[in-house]
C-alpha cells in the first residue's frame, strides 16, 4: 500500500461520512452542546468521568466518537492492511488541553493525517509527512508540547487512563 491509499481509505471513511465529536454510552449518544461557545461542562464532565473508548466497529456504525476513537477506528483500518500505525498523545502543558492522533509508517515516511470529526484544525483532512517518525515528534514537542506513545496504553472498553492520568 501507497501513503495515498492509506490516506484516501481513512479519509474515504471519516472525512465526508458524517462522523461527530462526541460519545456512545450504553446505548445513548453524547454530544456536547456547541451554543455554549465549546464550554459544555455537564458533557466534558460526563466525557472525563463515564467515556470509556469505543471498539472502532462500535464508532464505525455510530459515526460519533472522540479524538481517541478516530484514532483507534484509523489504526483498525490500517491493521487490516498490516500498516504499521502509533496513537499519540498531544500535551499542551501551557494550555493544559490534550489530543489523540495517529500517524503511520509506509513508503519510509511518517504521516500524520487529522481526522477527529468536527475538527475546526486548518490541516484538517491533509496528511502531513515527515521523513521519520523523530521529525513527527520534534515538531509537535516545539514549545513544551509532549509526545507520548499511547498505542499500548489504550483498552477497549476502559476510561482514557493515558489521558486522565496526565490531567492536572
Amino acid at each position: 500500500m501507497k501513503i495515498q491509499e492509506a490516506c484516501d481509505l481513512l479519509k474515504k471513511e471519516l472525512l465526508n461520512n458524517g462522523y461527530e465529536y462526541g460519545f456512545d454510552l450504553n446505548g445513548k449518544t453524547y454530544k456536547p452542546d456547541m451554543s455554549k461557545g465549546g464550554h459544555d461542562q455537564e458533557f466534558f464532565h460526563r466525557l472525563l468521568t463515564e467515556y470509556r473508548i469505543q471498539k472502532p466497529e462500535d464508532t464505525r456504525q455510530a459515526k460519533i466518537g472522540t479524538c481517541h476513537d478516530a484514532a483507534v477506528l484509523m489504526k483498525s483500518m490500517l491493521d487490516e492492511h498490516n500498516v504499521p500505525s502509533r496513537i499519540w498523545l498531544l500535551h499542551n502543558a501551557q494550555n493544559n488541553k490534550f489530543h489523540t492522533v495517529l500517524t503511520f509508517s509506509l513508503e519510509r515516511k511518517t504521516v500524520y493525517l487529522e481526522l477527529t470529526p468536527q475538527s475546526g484544525k486548518p490541516w484538517y483532512g491533509k496528511e502531513i509527512v515527515f521523513d521519520s517518525e523523530q521529525d513527527f515528534i520534534d515538531e509537535y514537542s516545539q514549545n513544551g508540547q509532549e509526545v507520548i506513545d499511547v498505542t499500548d496504553s489504550i483498552s477497549i472498553g476502559e476510561a482514557p487512563e493515558f489521558l486522565l492520568s496526565r490531567m492536572a
